[in-house]
């Protein structure tokens, strides 16, 4: 059995088709440019609370749980707050994300997209509009915005595994 699936795997990538692996787990989602992970500015549960880049502590607040959708779309939870984020009113280029209770609105769906340096872009699902850490002076407390793709290491993530006790 292990044969066939080996054999139905390389049949699979030589055919040209694409292979992606389900993200399953809670994970930190951390910036390539500055370092910082995502957060829920000051771990605080109030809805419309901002979403900010923070320096990497295994803490709940700084943790999320990935909900797979379909393909590479997902729907975030925070560990700490049990909530998501989405854009501040309607999404455009520049909006700041924040805090909004976990739903099933179409604006808490974002997709991850692998990218050749084996990070990912993370784009909110159905527009050209990607999660970007704010330029700043160090970055911590600097709002995560919506913004039209750059090609920059400010819209580049990386995630790993996480199981905070905080």
């Amino acid at each position: 059995m292990k044969r066939l699936s080996f054999i139905l795997f390389f049949a699979t990538v030589l055919a040209g088709k694409s292979f992606s692996q389900v993200i399953k787990g809670t994970y930190a989602i951390k910036n390539v440019e500055s370092g910082l992970l995502l957060r829920i500015k000051d771990a605080n549960k109030k809805d419309g609370t901002p979403l900010v880049a923070y320096s990497p502590i295994n803490w709940k607040c700084m943790t999320w749980d990935f909900q797979h959708v379909e393909g590479q779309t997902y729907r975030l939870q925070n560990l700490f707050t049990g909530k998501t984020f989405q854009a501040a009113g309607t999404p455009a280029d520049s909006v700041g994300l924040q805090q909004q209770p976990l739903g099933t609105t179409s604006q808490q769906l974002y997709d991850f997209i692998s990218t050749p340096e084996k990070t990912f872009l993370i784009r909110l699902k159905g527009t050209g509009l990607y999660l970007t850490a704010s330029e700043g002076k160090d970055g911590v407390d600097a709002p995560i915005l919506l913004t039209e793709k750059s090609n920059t290491k400010r819209q580049q993530w990386t995630i790993y595994e996480q199981h905070p006790t905080m």
